[in-house]
Formats: structure tokens, C-alpha cells, sequence
């Protein structure tokens, strides 16, 4: 499995309004790597790169008491947000190692951010060869069943391959047989160099997506894309540009979901598997949310930001791990992916809900959009954007009118063992537990707004008071503050002008005086000033004593 190391560092999206915790630092919107460059900078940057990688390899080998791996630079790149990532190949006594890689990442000021470390540790076998090339691709040929099945012609490159943990000298000789029948496939074999014996195989021919069973822990076990790869299936949806990783309770190293049967998890916390489907089921409708009701491709508009990259080794994805830490009861948007924790199992479960997936993605929205400053009143409309989108994303995945669960925050996850409570209510804030900021946490009127320096300024406290005018413009009712009665537009209209006014009207130090501006300029645009759309938005932030 393909192994991910990062440090620590950069702000994040909390899911709750408890203590802020360190998320996972940011090496950039990874895209494809590039060629390198023979640029001066360029070059200076791959020499910083193989002094850090050096160092880093020292001490690994030093730790296990093995010689330290060798490496060639393989790519360097320079992103669009100036981080550079230059790539190495492992090899041994000359011999590229299979899936030995490393890539040594910096922020824009060219400090080091991490180093991810893939190469094999401790290898020992023979590299002079008995076969030759010709020798090995018929072999391999006549595996597949003949030359006359081949549409190009044979390629072949001898490398040092660990298969079941015995290192082995092989070719790895690639066939193409694109011929548009059902046998059309890309197949790779291993051939032992030595003895001339397959040592392993697949097919290269990396289909768009595959259709797999998620058996999720709060939605069911509804059908997914994942990504096969030779034999193996992955959480990995290159379609969509969406993958999901596996942390293993660690706070540093990112794993790949991998399966045989493409059937993930047991719909239980018994298998890891399982909130790993529940995160990438709510990736997949999340994206398919904006997309259809929105036209917004992806977080960033432009179907990324792009993390981790898929096994195919080019597609970039909107990347969300699972299992971080142990006993995190938490989820965050760091900047640039989803980190979901599995919670104590007393305040909550696994936080891979719909609307948490929900939520956290559209933190990333906000940011790519107003960027709304995660502080007092912009941070209380950063939190409410999230909480109104979550929803949204749920109601989408699960379909028809809404529910009372609809405008509960984090109900499946939250204290597991307590039925029908939730960490926030959009409908009737007071509802929530009240930790003892204001008189009437939380607050769902500007009266009661808390006005302290904890939680930000507020920003989870105080986003009731724009959930609650969210929920009037969608529904309708009476505030039982001001008495003000408002008529309710229904779910689609609501969110629609939600959307068009974080993405058009709002700005970074946009207010709660300013969100009911943007909401009327956007409700102006789609509806029309004086609309019956237009008068409940105006209802609603009134109502709220706004």
C-alpha cells in the first residue's frame, strides 16, 4: 500500500465548537508532477531536495539498523501556489525498485513541509540476470496467450520487485492488446529473471470506475464508484477526482483503502472498512451536489483542490481520511483535505456522516469563494454555510422532503448511545447543549448573540443565528423572539440564494448586517427585487433581529 507522510500545522475547519486541535499541514494542491526543470532555481531546489531527502534516509536506515537506500531524481515541480515537490526513484545496486518512490515537498518560502517515504527497506537479492530481455517478453507473451494478440509492441525494463516480502529480480514486461473486443487489457507481468517463472501480474488497463458496495455505518449500503487497479479495488473515484485514505488511528501516515471483492466494510465500527465508505459515499454526493444543483465541479470549481493522488499515478483527488488519531472527537478541513476522526464512542461515533462530509467540503468552498475570516461574525457565517450545505448534502443523498432530522446537526454521530439529540439545531438553536457562553446557547436571536473570545469570537455558538434564518426562508414559522411571522420559499430556492451569496456577494469580513445584504442582492438577481423569495429573506434577518 501506498504509504503518506506529512507534518503539522495550518489552521483548520473544527466541526465543534470544543478545543482547536493541530490538523494536517498542507504541501499543496499536489497536481501531476512535470518533467523536471534544468531552470537555475529548478536545479537548486532538487539539490536542497536530495540534501533533505539524504538526511532523512539516514536516519531511517540508522533507526533499523539497515544501508540507506539509494535514490535518482526522478521529477520536479513547482505548483500554483509556488510549493515545489521533486520526486525519487529508489533503486538497488542500479535497479529501480518497484513502487520505491519518495517526494520531498516545500511551502512557497522554502521551508520543509514533509517528505513522503515509500521506499523498501532491507532489500536483498542477486541483480545479475540469467534471462535476457527477448527471453523474458516471450515468456510473457506466451502467457498471454500469443503474439498474434498484441496490437503495439512489447516493452520491458528490469527491476528489483518485493511481492508477499521476497525481493525478486524480474522484467516487468508490458502488453497491449486494444483491439475492442471483451479481451481488450493492458496486461504487466513479472518475470523472474533468474528462473523465468511469472512472479506476479495484472492488468494495466485502469478503467474509468468500478461499482462497489459500501457498507457504511449511517447510510446503508448504497453503490459507489471505486477504482479498480489490476485485481485490487480502491476507495478511489477518478471520475469524480475523489479518494479516501486511511490514517490508522496515526496523526502522520496516510494509507490506501485496498479490496479484493469490492465490498467495503460490514456496516459496523468492527471494520475499518466501513467509515471509510461512509466518508467516501459523502464525498461522492457532495460533489454530486454541487455539481447538479449548483454547476460548482469539485471544492475549488475546477474539480479539486487535488491531494493525494490515485493509484492510477495522475489523477489528483479530493482527498478524505478516516481514522485520525484515537479517539477523536472531531472532523476538520485543513486547507486542503478532509480529516474525520472516529470519536470516544460516548460523545460520538465515527464523524463520517452525510451532513459532516458535508460540512467539512463546504468549508473548503467557502474558503475558495468569500473566504469568510474563521472569527466572530464571519466565522459564525463560515460555521452556518457549513451547517446549511451539510444539510443540504443530506437531503440530497437521501431524497424527498425534509425532516426533523434534516436541521440536526450531526444527530447519527453525536453520543451514540442517545437517541434523537444532535450537536446543533437549525430549527430551534436553544435546542442545543447549552455549555454555558450565553443565557440561550445557542443563541438564534442578535440579542443573544455571545460577544466573548471563546470559540473564535464565537463562531460556532453564534452560528445558530443564521441557521435559524436559513431554516425560516426554507420552511417558515413564527421567531419566538420578535414574534415576526415569515413564509417559508422551500429548500431549493433557499439554497440557491445561500449559494449565490456566499460565491458572489459576500467577502471575507462580511458581517451578519452584510449576509442579509448579500442574501437580498442574491435573492434580487435569481428572483427578482420585491419576489415573494426576495420579501422572506428580508422576513427571515429581521425576525432574527438582524
Amino acid at each position: 500500500m501506498k504509504r503518506f507522510s506529512a507534518k503539522f500545522g495550518l489552521n483548520s475547519r473544527m466541526f465543534l465548537g470544543l478545543a482547536a486541535a493541530g490538523a494536517l499541514s498542507a504541501c499543496g494542491a499536489e497536481a501531476p508532477v512535470n518533467p523536471g526543470t534544468d531552470s537555475e532555481v529548478g536545479q537548486q531546489a532538487i539539490g536542497r531536495a536530495e540534501q533533505d531527502l539524504s538526511a532523512h534516509l539516514e536516519k531511517a536506515a540508522a533507526a533499523i539498523g539497515a544501508t540507506r537506500a539509494e535514490f535518482a531524481r526522478k521529477s520536479f515541480q513547482r505548483d500554483d501556489l509556488a510549493f515545489e515537490h521533486t520526486r525519487f526513484q529508489q533503486a538497488y545496486k542500479g535497479v529501480p525498485v518497484v513502487g520505491g518512490e519518495a517526494i520531498v515537498h516545500y511551502d512557497p518560502a522554502g521551508a520543509l513541509q514533509a517528505i513522503t517515504d515509500d521506499f523498501r527497506q532491507g532489500i536483498q537479492v542477486d541483480v545479475t540476470p540469467r534471462l535476457n530481455d527477448a527471453e523474458a517478453i516471450a515468456r510473457a507473451v506466451s502467457l498471454h496467450g500469443g503474439f498474434d494478440k498484441l496490437t503495439a509492441r512489447p516493452e520491458s525494463q528490469l527491476v528489483v520487485l518485493r511481492h508477499e516480502g521476497k525481493d525478486y529480480l524480474t522484467y516487468k514486461v508490458q502488453l497491449r492488446q486494444e483491439d475492442g473486443s471483451a479481451e481488450t487489457s493492458m496486461p504487466v507481468f513479472f518475470i523472474d529473471a533468474k528462473t523465468g517463472e511469472k512472479v506476479f501480474g495484472y492488468d494495466n488497463l485502469q478503467t474509468a470506475g468500478a461499482t462497489g458496495t459500501l457498507k457504511t455505518l449511517y447510510s446503508g449500503s448504497p453503490a459507489g464508484t471505486t477504482f479498480l487497479s489490476g485485481t485490487t479495488y480502491y476507495l478511489e473515484d477518478v471520475t469524480r477526482k475523489v479518494g479516501t485514505f486511511d490514517m490508522r488511528n496515526t496523526t502522520t501516515s496516510v494509507y490506501r483503502f485496498a479490496d479484493a471483492d469490492n465490498i467495503w466494510g460490514t456496516n459496523t465500527t468492527a471494520s475499518t472498512q466501513s467509515a471509510g465508505a461512509d466518508a467516501h459515499f459523502g464525498a461522492q454526493k457532495t460533489y454530486d451536489y454541487y455539481l447538479s444543483v449548483h454547476n460548482r465541479n469539485g471544492i475549488d470549481g475546477s474539480g479539486g483542490p487535488g491531494y493525494f493522488a490515485s493509484i492510477d499515478g495522475v489523477t489528483p483527488l479530493i482527498s478524505s481520511v478516516v481514522h485520525y488519531s484515537t479517539g477523536y472527537n472531531n472532523a476538520f478541513w485543513n486547507g486542503s483535505y478532509m480529516t474525520y476522526g472516529d470519536g470516544d464512542g460516548t460523545t460520538f461515533s465515527p464523524l463520517v456522516t452525510l451532513d459532516i462530509c458535508g460540512h467539512e467540503m463546504t468549508h473548503g468552498v467557502t474558503e475558495r469563494t468569500a473566504a469568510l475570516v474563521y472569527s466572530g461574525e464571519s466565522g459564525a457565517l463560515n460555521e452556518s454555510m457549513s451547517d446549511v450545505f451539510g444539510a443540504m448534502v443530506e437531503l440530497y443523498a437521501t431524497g424527498g422532503a425534509p425532516t426533523a432530522n434534516t436541521w440536526k446537526v450531526g444527530e447519527a454521530s453525536y453520543t451514540p448511545a442517545t437517541s434523537g439529540d444532535a450537536l446543533r439545531y437549525m430549527d430551534n438553536p436553544h435546542a442545543a447543549p447549552n455549555r454555558g457562553y450565553t443565557t440561550d446557547d445557542d443563541p438564534d436571536h442578535y440579542t443573544e448573540r455571545y460577544t466573548g473570545t471563546s470559540d473564535n469570537g464565537g463562531v460556532h455558538i453564534n452560528s445558530g443565528i443564521p441557521n435559524k434564518v436559513f431554516y425560516l426562508v426554507a420552511v417558515g414559522g413564527t421567531h419566538h423572539y420578535s414574534g415576526i411571522t415569515v413564509t417559508g420559499i422551500g429548500v431549493t430556492d433557499a439554497a440557491r440564494i445561500w449559494y449565490r451569496a456566499l460565491t458572489s456577494y459576500m467577502t471575507s469580513s462580511t458581517n451578519f448586517a452584510g449576509a442579509k445584504t448579500a442574501t437580498l442582492n442574491a435573492a434580487a438577481a435569481i428572483f427578482g427585487l420585491g419576489s415573494p423569495q426576495y420579501n422572506s429573506v428580508q422576513a427571515a434577518w429581521t425576525a432574527a433581529g438582524i
